[in-house]
């Protein structure tokens, strides 16, 4: 049972050994941008959420149309605002709150956008890559599922097993380090692993716990939107709404269609709220609060954050950083035992056949 296993652990890590270490330095890298701090380049207090959307506007030309606004998210930070122009991809302006001086391009965001797009989708979203991503996932999860019997140290034998001896050399210092580096990150692995299946294939995933499989239109997709009038009084309608959060996002909803208004209660899915609001009236059309949703779109909303590295404070996002970095190692250590033993059988049939008569 236990070679069998081996052969199936051996094999499946090859395959899946490149597009795992990328997705975890990746994932590595993702839960560490969102702690660093953010660049402050506004001046002082914000002026109004109208005035800010106007100088977005006047910028883009007569034709832009507003499809998204988010405030500042801190202090000394700017307001982003995504426009479209016709027969143009949505762009995003940033403009200081204070001055509604536009802003240069986010200097992180050659970097940290196309890092997303590796990590969730090879790349390649439009080919499926979101799904690409699941696969290999669910590869992973085979992996770390086999290789706990593989590991499981003798009696006598765990202090070795979870210890990398330097004294070793060759293919047992790649096993120790393969070894002792998986004890200690399989946990947060697995759960990774797992959480990142669930969300690489959303409609079965919510679709298995009972939910709807298809969530409300995404913000910034192109379509024709109805302008906001006055986008402070719909901001001010939703914080009478929910007077503990904070805007993140407003998006113009389509024609004779209400305002969707994003609202964050400390941070991750687990902590949105989500209001319709009708612009002109001001009224609330509809509250979707993660807080009181059913239990199984909050276990989904969970899985979302424990993936994101949030919702267990720093340590969590540490560890998430770390298993993240596990997954290269893995992926070197690995192929290099498998590499090494075939060396090894090639030269002892080698020298067997040297060693035998003419």
């Amino acid at each position: 049972m236990l070679a069998w296993l081996r052969r199936l652990h051996r094999w499946i890590g090859l395959a899946v050994a490149i597009p795992v270490a990328i997705q975890g330095l990746t994932g590595a890298l993702l839960a560490l941008e969102s702690a660093l701090p953010h660049l402050q380049t506004a001046s002082g207090p914000p002026l109004a959420a109208n005035r800010i959307v106007a100088a977005a506007l006047a910028d883009s030309g007569p034709d832009a149309r507003l499809l998204r606004y988010s405030p500042p998210a801190e202090p000394g930070l700017p307001a982003v605002i995504q426009v479209v122009r016709p027969r143009q991809k949505p762009a995003d302006i940033r403009i200081d709150p204070a001055t509604l001086a536009v802003l240069p391009p986010d200097s992180g965001a050659w970097l940290w956008a196309p890092l997303r797009k590796l990590h969730v989708a090879f790349l390649v979203p439009e080919y499926g890559g979101r799904s690409i991503g699941g696969w290999f996932g669910i590869g992973l999860v085979l992996l770390l599922v086999t290789g706990v019997p593989i590991w499981w140290p003798r009696k006598g034998h765990w202090k070795a097993a979870v210890t990398i001896d330097r004294r070793h050399s060759g293919w047992s210092l790649q096993r120790s380090i393969h070894g002792a580096i998986g004890a200690w990150s399989v946990i947060a692995l697995l759960v990774l692993a797992f959480t990142g299946v669930v969300l690489a294939f959303p409609a079965t995933s919510r679709g298995l716990l009972g939910l709807e499989t298809a969530g409300p239109p995404r913000p910034g997709s192109g379509r024709a939107v109805a302008a906001i009038a006055d986008m402070d009084a719909v901001l001010d309608a939703a914080s009478r709404a929910v007077p503990d959060g904070h805007v993140v996002m407003v998006t113009p909803g389509g024609r004779n269609e209400p305002a969707r208004v994003a609202m964050a209660i400390g941070e991750g899915a687990l902590g949105r709220v989500m209001l319709q609001i009708e612009p002109a009236s001001l009224k609330i059309v509809s509250v979707q609060d993660a807080r009181t949703a059913p239990p199984a779109d909050r276990l989904y909303r969970w899985m979302h954050d424990l993936h994101e590295g949030l919702g267990l404070g720093l340590p969590w996002r540490l560890l998430v950083i770390l298993a993240g970095i596990a997954l290269p190692v893995f992926a070197v250590t690995g192929p290099l035992m498998w590499w090494l033993v075939r060396r090894g059988r090639r030269a002892r049939r080698a020298r067997m056949a040297s060693a035998q008569p003419t």
